[in-house]
């Protein structure tokens, strides 16, 4: 009786040791995980997106100065240092294609990662090089 008690006994603890150090993901949680941006190159721009169908938006996060100075054709503009940037992305519509730049690129990769993996945008992709890359391809 005693064995059977001890067995049961250890039956149920590591029962519960092994559904306690489960790791527990939320639903909403998933899509931050998974979800992720795509690199492009000026090229595959160039080829694929350089005029954007009604469902592909080309993104400049850089500065309205920058922004002024020059831009690609057929981008809108949400400055990326704003500090309401992530509030006017949440505006966009998220099942649309985006083709993220800045200056140079470091910038377009931030963006991106907030896009995908904290506002559920699920098809981004961050233009290598940036604008500087993109204008010197002209």
């Amino acid at each position: 009786m005693k064995n059977i008690f001890i067995l049961l006994f250890l039956s149920f603890t590591l029962a519960i040791s092994c559904t306690s150090n489960q790791e527990k993901v939320a639903p909403e949680q998933v899509s931050s995980i998974t979800s992720s941006h795509t690199n492009i190159s000026i090229s595959e721009f160039n080829t694929s997106f350089a005029v954007p169908d009604s469902n592909t938006i080309i993104l400049d996060v850089r500065t309205d100065q920058e922004y002024e100075a020059g831009s690609i054709p057929n981008s809108i503009q949400i400055d990326f240092l704003s500090p309401d940037f992530k509030s006017k992305v949440t505006q966009l519509d998220s099942t649309k294609t985006y083709i993220v730049y800045c200056q140079s690129g470091r910038r377009s990769t931030e963006a991106s990662k907030i896009m995908t993996q904290e506002l559920g945008f699920t098809d981004i992709k961050n233009l290598e090089g940036g604008y500087s890359t993109w204008n010197k391809s002209e």
